[in-house]
């Protein structure tokens, strides 16, 4: 573990609601803003960095504040490293030697560390149970801005969540008299991806017991509702195991330099649970087909490969199943086709009911039992 400077250190105690509480020229003695005579707590810090003893002092400074949040010392070193960090870490247990783990095992859960957050960060603006192919590009640069290390354990991978990221705005002006030394947002992005992180998983996990226990279908993982995990955050907790979907942990903690700062919160998925949740993402992206949907928009697109016979139009529209607007491809018989083509070039708005299936990002409507042409104003 790295050592923290002096100054990141004192930044952090500020930010994180200590006060300095007596400074004898030697060492500085802090103490939390709030307390009471059980939890009355007291850190001690050298003046200087250049001190003999100086990385024996904040090693001992971090267990106490480890003690106090509930963290690791790691994580917080990693917060005051990046000036205010979340951190995510996973326990695998493989069948290997205290810190070392199979290959194909490591690279998995690194991969699905990645595809989670990347994931999470796009479902912040993205209500959609499938993403798109390709991620916004706040998701993917927050995503590299992650760091990933190794704990003592059986096999810990950290993952430290900077709060604020590259599009993160500052503040315009300083409140008068006073200056923030970590520039730490309220509800900062990396706090609102964290905290997306830890609601999936725990909906899912809950979910994965439910259909384990044949109290819900599998089909619920697609039902609407608060913090409904995405197929490929479900695909990643189902990931986090290895091939073989070995038992892991998985914790989540807060840095107390963003407000709503909570205690750590740890599940335990199981290899039944991780194999329900990748069933779920399968599910996700290979749904049923859901019978009688009704959409209305625009003909955008046609497409026939001779001048006679069935065609395929792309309609973009709304459905009455969500009210979502969205593109639907259609084949249509040819009577059908050339009404579609003179609804194009009027730009008259149709309408297509029938079978609505859904195959990734891809929505089509099969077995139509009804499509026509919607009259403009002009028309009697």
């Amino acid at each position: 573990m790295t050592v923290p400077g002096l100054a990141a250190f004192v930044d952090y105690l500020q930010g994180a609601g200590w006060a300095l509480d007596d400074n004898d020229g030697r060492t500085m003695l802090w103490r939390p803003h709030s307390s009471d005579a059980e939890t009355n707590m007291q850190l001690v810090l050298p003046v200087s960095q250049e001190v003999r003893d100086y990385a024996e002092r904040i090693n001992e400074a971090l267990r106490t504040l480890a003690y106090v949040e509930r963290r690791l010392p790691q994580e917080i070193a990693a917060d005051m490293s990046f000036g205010g960090a979340d951190n995510v870490s996973v326990r695998l247990t493989p069948n290997a030697p205290a810190g070392e783990a199979p290959l194909l095992l490591a690279h998995s859960a690194i991969s699905a560390l990645r595809n989670y957050v990347v994931a999470s960060a796009t479902a912040l603006d993205a209500d959609s149970l499938v993403l798109p192919p390709r991620r916004p590009l706040r998701a993917e640069l927050y995503a590299a801005q992650t760091r990933i290390s190794t704990q003592s354990g059986s096999f810990v991978l950290s993952l430290a969540l900077p709060l604020t990221d590259s599009y993160a705005e500052m503040p315009a002006a300083s409140m008068a008299g006073q200056e923030s030394l970590l520039e730490v947002p309220a509800q900062p992005f990396g706090r609102k991806v964290m905290s997306r992180m830890l609601a999936a998983a725990q909906r899912a996990q809950r979910l994965a017991v439910e259909v384990g226990e044949g109290d819900k279908p599998l089909s619920s993982f697609g039902q609407p509702g608060q913090n409904v995990a995405n197929a490929t955050e479900l695909e990643a907790l189902s990931s986090l195991g290895g091939p073989d979907h070995d038992v892991y942990q998985i914790r989540f903690s807060q840095s107390p330099l963003a407000v709503g700062y909570r205690e750590p919160a740890r599940l335990k998925i199981t290899p039944s649970q991780q194999r329900i949740l990748g069933e779920a993402a399968d599910f996700l992206r290979t749904k049923q087909p859901r019978a009688g949907v009704a959409v209305t928009g625009l003909v955008v697109r046609l497409f026939r490969e001779g001048k006679l016979g069935k065609g395929e139009v792309v309609i973009q529209g709304v459905d009455d199943d969500t009210g979502n607007a969205r593109r639907f491809r259609v084949e249509l018989d040819e009577s059908d086709y050339k009404s579609a083509v003179r609804a194009h070039g009027t730009g008259l708005e149709v309408t297509a009911t029938g079978d609505l299936d859904i195959r990734g990002t891809r929505r089509s409507l099969r077995r139509l039992t009804s499509f026509s042409v919607l009259p403009g104003l002009e028309d009697d």
